[in-house]
């Protein structure tokens, strides 16, 4: 695999991870884009599980070169959710 698509590839694992987190946050009443940073979760539960799935797709993208900062990462999943707001039954095709 070459590095940019190692980049790529772990880039994206980070933001599907923090989505999942975020959705959660969400789920549980939580301002995500205020809590995501310093949240602390009692141990075993499914959003410390989420926290923890997204600090280990965090760290393999930083080992590759992806270390975006929280302020990026808040921005991304904001975008992302602007998106999909956009299009909630997917991404536009061409026909033809």
């Amino acid at each position: 695999m070459s590095n940019q698509t190692e980049r790529d590839t772990l880039g994206e694992l980070l933001f599907r991870e923090f989505g999942a987190y975020a959705a959660a946050l969400d789920e549980h009443g939580e301002d995500w884009a205020h809590t995501w940073p310093s949240a602390t979760w009692p141990p075993h539960t499914p959003l410390a599980a989420l926290q923890g799935r997204f600090a280990v797709a965090r760290e393999a993208a930083a080992a590759v070169g992806v270390e975006p900062s929280d302020a990026a990462i808040t921005e991304e999943h904001q975008m992302r959710q602007e998106y999909r707001a956009m299009f909630p039954d997917g991404p536009p095709v061409l026909i033809g």
